[in-house]
């Protein structure tokens, strides 16, 4: 199971939209930073996920009109099952929270290059500190093991 959402930030005085995904365990799949949120965009990002994950069992979305659209759209193109898109405020809730800390009041950003690199930073920190990523092997070794090496020395 994936939830995908988008939320918005502001980068110099312009909303943009940050489209986010993750699977049932809470990780973090794919962030994307778009100027726009239309149709294409919410297309193009579910497409970029199923191409670097494989076909999921279930995506659940909010009421996003455009995330509708597209996913209509993907289960044609892809040959998804068409009960694979699930659409509920509250399942989402998930990754709602997930949000929090991104959505920081006092982080203004001044390019989109400076925002989409912070936000993938982030996303990485809060990678390490969920519990169950812990013990998870990312480019072949702990993170949490070689910290608390390092402090150790």
């Amino acid at each position: 199971k994936w939830r995908v959402d988008e939320t918005y930030i502001k980068i110099k005085g312009k909303w943009c939209y940050l489209y986010r995904a993750i699977d049932a365990d809470g990780h973090t799949l794919d962030i994307w930073l778009r100027k726009k949120r239309d149709n294409h965009s919410a297309y193009a990002f579910i497409k970029r996920l199923i191409k670097q994950f494989g076909k999921p069992q279930m995506i659940i979305t909010d009421q996003a009109p455009s995330t509708k659209v597209a996913m209509s759209k993907l289960i044609k193109d892809f040959k998804l099952n068409p009960d694979c898109h699930c659409i509920s405020k509250y399942l989402n809730n998930l990754i709602e929270q997930d949000h929090r800390h991104i959505k920081v009041r006092k982080t203004r950003y001044q390019s989109v290059n400076t925002a989409k690199n912070t936000l993938k930073g982030i996303e990485c920190i809060y990678g390490l500190y969920k519990k169950n990523r812990r013990s998870l092997q990312i480019y072949g070794f702990s993170p949490c093991y070689e910290i608390n090496h390092m402090l150790a020395s």
